[in-house]
Parts: C-alpha cells; structure tokens; sequence
C-alpha cells in the first residue's frame, strides 16, 4: 500500500495490519514465539524488534513535540546500522517472556493510535512540523515504522506457521 495521505487512511491501514498479525499470533498461541521464523530470529526475536520499532517511533515523536531533535534510530546507531541496531534489540530481549513482547507490541499498537488521534492534522500529514523527520510528514514515519513492518511480520510468521506447526 502506498503511504497513506489523510488521517482516516493512516488510522484504518495500522489498525487494519494489526489486527491480522494480531489474529495470525493469537490463533497458534504461546507455541509460536520460539519457532524459527527468518535468519536465525524465532517468532518473539521478530516481535521484539517490531515492538521496539513502535516503541521508539513514539519517542521520537513525544521528543519532536517537546521541541526538541531525537537521536534517530537510537543512541549509537546510524541508519545504515539498522541490522546492528535490530540485532541487539533481540540480544537485549532474550530473556523477555513471550508474553511479555506481546503486550509490549499491544501497548505500543494502542500508543500509535492514541498519538495519530493526539496529533492535528498539520503535525501529522504536513512535511516539515518535525525537525527529525526531514523532508517527510510524520504520518510516513508511522506507516513505515507500524503497519509496513506489521505486514513484513505477518509475512514471516504465517510461512513460519505453514513451516512447522502443520
């Protein structure tokens, strides 16, 4: 799906995306998150990195609305460093329960909607209103950063589901 460009789509496009991880996890249960899923992540790996992602978007947008300049995408990382950056997210999350980054990427889900809705229309759809955003309007940060990587999950986790729980 291509960014979307009002309120209404954004809002629609991450509950929509959500709601089907949220589905594909619910129906296989707690089993799921030690199956290997993509290189050498398990199911929680994935989900760690994603509620991470969600986590961290809202910072940056709680940081731009206080005025100030995030460090994006965390302290110690460039851009180009995202699979170092991923990598020791999944370090740093070995010993979370399953459960635990499930409500984690539920918490983050319900935060995301809460900030589109806290934002007015000019924060979140005009280029320019965050600093660290660049040259993109926050709504293009939070598709990316929620429903992009929600249906790259999905992807990953329903192969991992045909895989080894059939």
């Amino acid at each position: 799906m291509p960014i979307p460009t009002t309120r209404a789509e954004l809002t629609d496009y991450v509950r929509s995306t959500f709601e089907k991880l949220r589905a594909d996890l619910d129906s296989a249960g707690p089993r799921l998150g030690n199956i290997h899923c993509i290189d050498d992540w398990s199911v929680k790996d994935l989900l760690a990195v994603r509620a991470w992602w969600t986590e961290n978007l809202i910072n940056w947008i709680e940081t731009g609305q206080r005025g100030d300049y995030p460090v994006t995408p965390a302290q110690g990382y460039r851009w180009k460093e995202t699979p170092r950056l991923n990598a020791d997210v999944v370090k740093k999350s070995k010993r979370e329960s399953y459960r635990s980054i499930r409500h984690r990427l539920e918490n983050g889900f319900e935060r995301v909607i809460a900030t589109i809705e806290s934002l007015d229309d000019h924060e979140l759809l005009d280029a320019g209103t965050f600093e660290w955003a660049g040259k993109y309007p926050v709504s293009r940060w939070i598709s990316i950063n929620t429903a992009r990587q929600y249906t790259t999950a999905r992807t990953f986790i329903r192969r991992a589901m045909r895989e080894h729980l059939n």
